[in-house]
Order: C-alpha cells, then structure tokens, then sequence
C-alpha cells in the first residue's frame, strides 16, 4: 500500500546563524575559563574584570550565541571553584584552555581575552602577565605577538 505524503515527517528549516556545534561549547568553555584564571591571578575578581570579560563574549561571533546570563553562569561557577579550592579551580581551567591547543584562532581569541581581562582593573600586573604567559604555553601561541615578553616591544 502506497503511503501518503501527509505522513512523511519533514525537518524544519534552521537557520544557520542559529546553530551552535560542540566546537563552540568548547571555545566558549576555554575563553571563561582563561578569564577567570587571570582575573583570580590577584586573588580576588573586580567589577571591571567581569564586565571587560562579558563585553568581550558580546563582541565574540562565536560565544556571543550563548548570551550573556549562560558566559556569567560558567564564570561564577568557575569562581567558586577557585575559592573553595584554588588548585583545584586552577587545573579545571587549565583543562578547558588546553582544549584548543592546536586552534590558532581561537586560542589568538582567548589570549587577546584574558589580556583585556587583565587590563580590565586599571593595570597588568605582574601575577596576571605569568598567568597569561602560562596560557600562552598551554595554547602553544607566541606571547611576543601579544607584547608580553618584556624587551620586546612590550606595549602593557
């Protein structure tokens, strides 16, 4: 028996700026968790670190589909990981950055980021530098592209 066209299920159409894939999960992951690790280098987060860090996610192609309030849930949760726990807070970040090691764009996106975070507070303080620097190494991004070595046309 033929069956009817009535029956057939058809997919709704998407719109493709609407899509998010797991590849921006994990970017939007690593970008707060590179935020809250420079802006806790200090031991506490500023007004003006969270709201450099949430300007910077509306500016963001690819985060920005996430908005702002899913951005502010991963950072205070991360947060609170660093204050029950710094170690513990730490290395959970680490392991979020280190998963775009290998993707120069976004890891570029996620040092440019943490830099603004850092200067977010009225400084760039020698805490925040080495925890920058670190995350250099973990993305495997040159931290002279970003003025960050002293010497070298340091510009912070």
């Amino acid at each position: 028996m033929p069956r009817s066209n009535s029956l057939v299920r058809r997919r709704a159409w998407i719109d493709p700026d609407d899509v998010w894939t797991p590849g921006d999960v994990v970017q939007m992951d690593a970008v707060v968790a590179g935020c809250a690790i420079v802006a806790q280098a200090d031991g506490w987060v500023t007004p003006e670190e969270r709201k450099r860090m949430i300007d910077r996610m509306r500016n963001s192609p690819t985060i920005a589909f996430f908005g702002v309030d899913d951005v502010l849930v991963l950072f205070e949760a991360l947060n609170q990981r660093f204050d029950r726990d710094p170690e513990d807070g730490e290395a959970t970040a680490e392991v979020a950055v280190s998963r775009l090691r290998g993707q120069p764009g976004p890891s570029r996106a996620l040092i440019e980021t943490a830099c603004a975070v850092a200067e977010a507070d009225g400084g760039f303080d020698a805490e925040e530098r080495a925890v920058i620097l670190r995350l250099c190494a973990i993305l495997d991004v040159d931290p002279a592209s970003f003025d960050l070595i002293p010497g070298e046309g340091n510009r912070r």
